[in-house]
C-alpha cells in the first residue's frame, strides 16, 4: 500500500527524525511503498535558527560549511504533484508543538487536493492533548505515543478493508463519533528494525559541531527520562502510559552497536549524536558493556547530553576512552531555590560545578544549556545564572526563551497565575519571551537573552553594568 509521510520541519535543520524513521522502517519492512515529503528545505517555511544563534555566540561558525540547498519550487505546488502522481492512501503527519500549526495547514492542504485521503497525525503533540487535536477537522485520526506497531496495523486494515476504528493507540473519527482505544504496552527498542534513511533527503546527513561539519547520524540507545522536570512533557508521557512499567527503556548494547555499525556502513558516518535525555544515568555494567563494543567495532566520535548529577569521574573515564568529545548538560537556573521549586531539578550548584570540572579533566569539552524567563525569574536570578556559567566554564553556551508546552505542569501554573492566556503559539518561543512575568519585563529578559553569552565570556563586564 502506498502511504506519504510529511517531515514537518520548520527551522531549516538538516536532521533525520528519529521517530518518522521508524515508522518509515517498520512499514518497509512490512513490504509498503512510501514516500516521504520534506519541508525541511522551503526558504519561505520558518527561518534559519542555527545562522541566529551562531549571530548571538551560541554556535561557533562553521569552518567547512556544506550549504543547504533550498528548493526553487512552491511547497503547495510539490505537495499536490507528490500526492496525484504517487496516490497514496495513507497520509501521516508527525509534529511537535512547534509544528501544529503547519501541520494544521499541510493536512488542510491535502484535503483540497483530494479529500478522500485519510490523514492521521502523531507525535509528542498529538500525544499529550489528545482532545484538542480530534477535534482539528482535517484530521481522521491521530496516534498517541509510540506508534510503529499502531501504524503498521492501520495500514494492514486499510489495504484489506477492513474495519481500523479499534486499533489501539488510535483514536478514530466516525460519523461524528470518536473511538477512543487504550495505548499498547511498549514496544521492545531491541526489536525495532534498523534505522534507515534511503527515503529521506540526503542533505540532512550533515551535521555541524563546534565549527564542523560532519556526516552526522543521531541514535537513540533508550527512550523516556528517569527524570521529572516540570517544564517536560515526560510527566504527561508517563501519565498516558500510567498502565505499564518501565517507562525509561535501553537498548541492549548489542542491539545498539549493530544499528550503528549499520549506519556508519551504509552511511559513511564520522560522528554519531546520541539522542538519549540523560546519557550518563546508565548503570555502570551497561556503561562498560557498551564502551567495550563501542571501541571495538565503531570507533568514531560521538556527542550526547546528561543531567549533571549522573556526572562521576569514573563514568567520564569510561566515555573518554569511547571517543565522546562532547556533553551538554542544563544548567537552566542559577538560583539553586528557583531550580529545585519551579523546575523540579533538585540538584546543587556545587555538584553543576563539579559535573563541568570532571568533564574538562578528561578533555570533553561541556556545553550549557540555559533558559530565561522561567516563573519567578528576576533580574538576580538571571544574574545569578551568568554567574554559575562563569564557574563552570563552559565551552559553549545555549540560552532559550522559557515557553511553558502543553502537558507540562509549569503551563499549568503559567494559566493560573495569568502569565499567558494558553493560545499562544509555541513556534514564537524562538524569537520573543512568551510569559508576562510580574517580577520582569519582556524587554529586560529580551536584553539578557541577547547579551548572555557576551557576560557569561567577559567577565570584566561588571554586573551592575548589566
Amino acid at each position: 500500500m502506498k502511504i506519504l509521510f510529511v517531515y514537518i520541519n520548520i527551522g531549516q535543520r538538516r536532521f533525520y527524525p528519529i521517530g518518522l524513521t521508524m515508522l518509515v522502517n517498520e512499514l518497509v519492512s512490512q513490504n509498503h511503498d512510501v514516500k516521504i515529503f520534506d519541508t525541511s528545505f522551503y526558504e519561505n517555511i520558518g527561518g534559519d535558527i542555527d545562522k541566529k544563534r551562531q549571530s548571538l555566540g551560541f554556535y561557533k561558525n562553521i569552518e567547512n560549511e556544506i550549504a543547504i540547498q533550498f528548493k526553487t519550487t512552491s511547497l503547495l505546488e510539490d505537495l499536490s504533484k507528490i500526492i496525484h502522481e504517487f496516490k497514496p492512501r495513507l497520509v501521516g503527519i508527525s509534529a511537535l508543538s512547534v509544528h501544529y500549526t503547519l501541520s494544521k495547514y499541510i493536512a488542510e492542504s491535502v484535503k483540497e487536493i483530494k479529500s478522500d485521503i485519510p490523514i492521521i497525525l502523531g507525535g509528542i503533540h498529538a500525544t499529550v492533548v489528545p482532545e484538542e487535536c480530534i477535534q482539528e477537522k482535517y484530521f481522521d485520526m491521530i496516534c498517541l505515543g509510540e506508534g510503529e506497531e499502531a501504524i503498521v496495523d492501520l495500514a494492514k486494515c486499510i489495504e484489506s478493508g477492513e474495519d481500523f476504528s479499534n486499533i489501539e493507540n488510535l483514536w478514530v473519527k466516525n460519523n461524528g463519533t470518536v473511538t477512543r482505544n487504550k495505548v499498547r504496552s511498549f514496544k521492545i527498542l531491541d526489536d525495532l528494525p534498523k534505522p534507515n534513511w534511503d527515503l529521506f533527503d540526503p542533505q540532512h546527513i550533515w551535521g555541524g559541531l563546534y565549527g564542523k561539519m560532519y556526516r552526522m547520524a543521531p541514535i537513540e540507545l533508550s527512550r523516556g527520562c528517569p527524570y521529572r522536570c516540570t517544564y517536560c512533557v515526560n510527566d504527561k508521557l508517563r501519565e498516558v502510559y500510567s498502565d505499564y512499567t518501565r517507562y525509561h527503556r535501553r537498548k541492549s548494547p548489542e542491539k545498539a552497536i549493530e544499528d550503528m555499525l549499520y549506519l556508519k556502513s551504509k552511511f559513511d558516518i564520522e560522528m554519531f549524536y546520541i539522542l538519549d535525555e540523560t546519557f550518563m544515568s546508565m548503570p555502570k555494567e551497561y556503561m562498560n558493556s557498551l564502551s567495550k563494543l563501542y571501541i571495538e567495532k565503531i570507533g568514531i566520535p560521538f556527542f550526547s547530553q546528561t543531567r549533571p548529577e549522573s556526572v562521576t569521574e569514573e563514568k567520564v573515564k569510561i566515555i573518554s576512552d569511547m571517543g565522546c568529545k562532547v556533553i551538554s548538560m542544563g544548567i537552566e537556573n542559577g538560583n539553586e531555590n528557583l531550580r529545585k521549586e519551579i523546575l523540579n531539578r533538585n540538584v546543587s550548584n556545587e555538584q553543576i560545578i563539579r559535573a563541568f570540572e570532571i568533564l574538562r579533566k578528561y578533555g570533553i569539552k561541556a556545553s550549557s544549556f540555559n533558559m530565561l524567563g522561567v516563573p519567578g525569574e528576576t533580574k538576580e536570578t538571571i544574574l545569578e545564572t551568568i554567574a554559575l556559567n562563569r564557574l563552570c566554564k563552559p565551552d559553549s553556551i545555549g540560552v532559550s526563551y522559557f515557553f511553558p508546552y502543553k502537558g507540562t505542569s509549569l503551563r499549568k501554573l503559567a494559566i493560573e497565575k495569568k502569565m499567558m492566556n494558553g493560545d499562544e503559539d509555541p513556534a514564537l518561543s524562538n524569537d520573543q519571551p512568551v510569559l508576562n512575568l510580574p517580577t520582569i519585563s519582556k524587554e529586560d529578559i529580551i536584553f539578557y537573552y541577547e547579551n548572555f553569552v557576551e557576560y557569561c565570556r567577559n567577565k570584566e563586564k561588571a554586573f551592575e553594568n548589566v
